[in-house]
């Protein structure tokens, strides 16, 4: 129990700790004149997925291929199916076209590069493919800067930068990360369960929450195209730079995981089939049901692997 505190405890800081850096961080960029879209192309895009990068690399670092792999697979499906169905369940919100002609696709095509590089590593990626996914995510960053939601950042309301704040912020992102990768790990072998079950649900929707609360609050604000651009955005980082800075460290070992990333692959699908039978492109109760009911799925298959 005293182990399950602390793992919940260190997830808490790491979330927090992360989103007050991002914070001091598009400050400081703000305070040296950096524009607006570039502090949002950077550091605001891809702040909310700070979590499971760190999570991921101190995961990498102690050899634990499971909770690498488990981590990234599990946000991005938490971030799909739980996140959208909770909120779309709540409130009903639009999406706009471009979602549906460019950026589910190139979530959608991120994840066949994926399999490819996988198939062609013989399902075990190294550093030289990392350096790949890596450039790829760029590129697609880079294809799809024109319907970039967080352009729309230029209304900020930036916090007062504050050095001790900066540097106190990542440096309890560094520890608490370190702590909740030592301890998740520490009550696997106490629980006698494997890593992969507490990778994809404790780790992965706690790394998750930043995703949840920035999509509730853009919804909440009639700017749900910002919240699914958070939710895309994050996935993206999560599948080819995360797992990509990882595999610099230690190569990482797909082949226990194909199944996993075919429900991925089916709930990056099933978001781009319910975004366009949804009514005039908009989440409702019945899609957020149905993607709800698609996690279910997937938590039931996980448990009935591991018994």
């Amino acid at each position: 129990m005293i182990t399950l505190i602390v793992v919940l405890i260190s997830l808490l800081v790491l979330v927090k700790s992360a989103d007050v850096f991002v914070d001091q961080a598009s400050s400081l960029a703000k305070k040296l004149k950096v524009n607006d879209f570039i502090i949002g192309f950077t550091v605001v895009a891809f702040g909310t997925s700070l979590p499971e990068l760190v999570s991921t690399v101190f995961s990498a670092i102690d050899g634990h291929n499971q909770l690498v792999m488990s981590n990234v697979i599990g946000s991005n499906i938490t971030n799909l199916c739980l996140i959208f169905g909770i909120i779309a369940v709540f409130n009903d919100y639009k999406i706009r076209r471009r979602d549906i002609d460019i950026n589910i696709p190139i979530n959608f095509a991120a994840m066949m590069v994926f399999w490819a590089f996988s198939a062609w590593s013989g399902f075990v990626l190294n550093w030289a493919f990392g350096i790949s996914l890596i450039l790829i995510f760029l590129i697609l960053i880079l294809l799809s800067k024109d319907y970039n939601h967080f352009s729309h950042v230029s209304n900020r309301v930036y916090a007062t930068f504050r050095p001790w704040l900066l540097i106190g912020s990542l440096i309890l992102l560094v520890f608490s990360g370190k702590i909740c990768i030592e301890e998740t790990i520490l009550l696997a072998k106490q629980l006698k369960i494997a890593e992969t079950i507490l990778g994809y649900f404790i780790l992965s929707i706690g790394t998750s929450l930043p995703e949840l609360v920035t999509t509730w609050i853009a919804v909440k604000r009639k700017d749900g195209e910002l919240g699914v651009g958070n939710i895309l955005g994050s996935n993206l980082f999560n599948l080819l730079f995360a797992l990509g800075v990882s595999s610099f460290i230690r190569p990482v070992v797909v082949t226990g995981f194909r199944t996993d990333l075919l429900f991925l692959t089916m709930a990056t699908l099933a978001v781009y089939v319910f975004a366009i039978l949804g009514k005039k492109y908009s989440f409702s109760r019945r899609e957020g049901a149905g993607l709800l009911f698609i996690y279910l799925l997937f938590v039931v298959f996980q448990v009935i692997r591991v018994n």
